[in-house]
């Protein structure tokens, strides 16, 4: 079975700030998961740095929105909808 091979960086970083222009100037949710959505992917892009992928990926738990505190492990505090980048050591 052949690997898909992942779409070029550029394009999608282009694509993450046009979003984030029309957010600034009408903020809705389906912007909003579409930028998180963006920044993962950039977070685990193989041709982002690895600063790029540091900062992508901190920018995205921002980008998850407010969540209420809970005992339970840190992992049930991600969308199950978006699997969460790897953190930069």
């Amino acid at each position: 079975m052949p690997r898909s091979v992942p779409a070029r960086l550029e394009p999608i970083i282009g694509g993450t700030l046009a979003l984030l222009t029309f957010y600034a100037r009408s903020p809705n949710l389906a912007a909003a998961d579409k930028i998180a959505r963006n920044l993962a992917l950039i977070a685990r892009h193989p041709e982002a740095s690895a600063a790029l992928q540091t900062v992508c990926t901190r920018l995205f738990t921002d980008w998850l929105g407010p969540h209420e505190a809970q005992d339970g492990p840190p992992e049930d505090d991600w969308r199950d909808v978006w699997p969460m980048p790897p953190l930069a050591q």
